[in-house]
């Protein structure tokens, strides 16, 4: 049997950050390993889908420690 491949996704939205980690034996044989979701809120009082320079800079400029424990 061929060595697992290990696959991690991120996705970034306007109000979360997700990480997803997997292990993969074949296309079809897919485990979980990991997940992870950090609520960002960077769509946080915005209309239309359009953040403002404002609110990035704000979310930011904020050291986090976003993956690490």
């Amino acid at each position: 049997m061929p060595e697992p491949v290990h696959i991690a996704a991120i996705d970034a939205g306007s109000n979360a950050l997700r990480l997803s980690v997997a292990r993969a034996y074949s296309a079809l044989d897919i485990e979980p390993v990991h997940e992870e979701r950090y609520p960002l809120r960077f769509g946080e009082g915005v209309s239309c889908a359009i953040a403002s320079a404002k609110t990035f800079s704000r979310k930011l400029s904020k050291p986090s420690a976003i993956f690490v424990k």
